[in-house]
């Protein structure tokens, strides 16, 4: 029994101790490796330095689209800017409208039933039906005046 007991008890200690920042899992994108640098004085990056405030920025930090970065205000969210639930084309590069807001939009209506696919930056679910990928999440480090988005 103490045997027993011991082993159960390991056993759990490793699963609580296990990484806790697993990798995204979703066959309809790659696992490329993420390294890009924001500067938040950079006056294209300003609006990070307030709580609910947004960056995107296309082509960068070897991202599939682009990053799409949130200020939650105590922590900094950031989200691969390409439709995860379906492979890559041209028209799933994910966009804001006018360039505002905390939602970003899939174009290729062709694969979500005719409707554009709407995700949000502050936690990176879908809130359109049937979506069953949320967005691929980056991890955010923050030091000083700069973000470092890494995968």
């Amino acid at each position: 029994m103490k045997k027993l007991f011991i082993i159960l008890f390991t056993i759990l200690i490793a699963a609580a101790c296990s990484k806790s920042d697993s990798r995204y899992v979703n066959p309809n994108l790659p696992s490329n490796s993420i390294n890009y640098t924001v500067y938040l004085n950079n006056p294209d990056a300003i609006n990070l330095l307030n709580p609910g405030g947004v960056y995107v920025a296309y082509g960068v930090g070897g991202s599939i689209s682009g990053i799409g970065i949130y200020n939650a205000g105590t922590q900094y969210f950031a989200y691969e800017l390409t439709c995860p639930n379906h492979k890559p084309l041209e028209c799933s590069v994910l966009t804001r409208k006018e360039n505002k807001g905390v939602f970003v939009y899939c174009k290729c209506l062709h694969n979500h039933d005719g409707q554009e696919a709407q995700f949000s930056l502050i936690n990176g679910q879908s809130l359109t039906p049937g979506i069953q990928y949320q967005l691929k999440p980056y991890h955010v480090r923050k030091q000083g005046d700069y973000l470092y988005i890494t995968y």
